[in-house]
């Protein structure tokens, strides 16, 4: 390769490497102004630094400083010296937007300290917090859960889906390790005739039971308690849909899981698997190869490939096992099986 070629190669290899290496500095900014509610202070009429530190308590030349960085992180636009929402931070940062992600923000932000740790949990392989489903406290349950509904909704994960999927004939889906059950209440708004159970842990369907009460959908939609590591599952049930469970679970747990769905399902029923499906060299797709260091940090599972949750599927007895990219947009593909 030529001199000058080499050297312009190598320069915008940096440039990405100092992207990633840097990466963490936009992402602690966008955490400490949602943390701050920064977005909420925001609007279409603008507010100057002064008059948004007022609002909010913090130091005007700092708060300055933080929403000069937003603007060039094109969350926050400004005009002079006044400072206004975009679309994104409008639909997507501001809490009682009905796509908001700030939720999901503020779980990452209390993630933080785990990261620090990446190196320990690396050395040992053992995860930086006891893995308990953010079940140790109401706080941290109500946080976690609220993160996944904010991450389905932002990114329309459950209107996707239920487009995407063929019910027809179906009238009652089970939703194991539902959270906060946007998957089953997306789905019933769709399908009249479909009811839905969820099975999780008592403390996620404390907060559970809020989210379907805000849907209307109470008569259609029962929560049952269950540990799906350890008890059997509702029966009776034509679907069974394990959304972003598998990649929180080891081997051993997801092959036993299997097995209970497969006792949870009639005969002709199918199960349906929504998560990050790696290649068998487990690097592609890129997001759930970075994924799973997360999973890493807090549970004992990680990313599995399509031939792994096969095997899984073909050893629980079922039959006709697929995987389908699901449309662009989703990082997810969705396994399909049949009983």
């Amino acid at each position: 390769m030529p001199q000058n070629e080499l050297i312009s190669t190598l320069w915008m290899e940096f440039r990405e490497l100092a992207r990633i290496n840097g990466g963490y500095a936009e992402a602690r900014i966008l955490h400490t102004a949602v943390e701050l509610g920064i977005f909420d202070a925001l609007d279409a009429s603008g507010h100057t630094a002064p008059e948004l530190a007022t609002r909010l308590d913090t130091d005007s030349g700092a708060t300055e400083l933080l929403l000069n960085a937003l603007v060039a992180m094109r969350l926050v636009r400004k005009s002079r010296d006044t400072f206004r929402e975009t679309d994104v931070s409008r639909t997507m940062l501001t809490s009682e937007a009905p796509t908001s992600y700030a939720n999901m923000v503020r779980f990452d932000s209390a993630l933080w300290p785990l990261w620090d740790r990446l190196p320990d949990t690396i050395r040992r392989g053992t995860p930086a917090r006891e893995p308990d489903a953010f079940q140790s406290n109401t706080d941290d349950t109500a946080r976690f859960i609220g993160a996944m509904d904010s991450l389905v909704r932002a990114r329309g994960d459950a209107s996707i889906l239920a487009e995407h999927l063929d019910l027809a004939g179906a009238t009652h889906i089970l939703d194991v390790g539902s959270g906060p059950g946007t998957y089953p209440i997306e789905l019933c708004r769709r399908h009249p005739n479909l009811k839905a159970t969820i099975a999780d842990l008592p403390g996620t369907l404390a907060v559970t039971q809020r989210y379907v009460a805000a849907s209307g959908l109470e008569d259609r939609i029962t929560l049952v308690p269950c540990d799906y590591r350890r008890d059997p599952l509702p029966s009776n049930c034509d679907v069974a849909l394990l959304s972003n469970v598998i990649h929180g679970e080891d081997d051993a747990t997801n092959r036993a899981l299997m097995r209970r769905v497969f006792d949870a399902l009639n005969p002709g029923g199918r199960i349906l698997i929504k998560d990050h499906i790696t290649d068998e060299s487990g690097t592609s797709p890129a997001v759930a190869a970075i994924f799973s260091i997360t999973m890493l940090l807090f549970t004992r599972g990680r990313d599995y490939s399509f031939p792994e949750v096969r095997d899984w599927l073909v050893e629980a007895g079922f039959e006709r096992v697929e995987v389908d990219a699901l449309p662009p947009g989703l990082a997810s593909s969705l396994v399909v099986a049949y009983k």
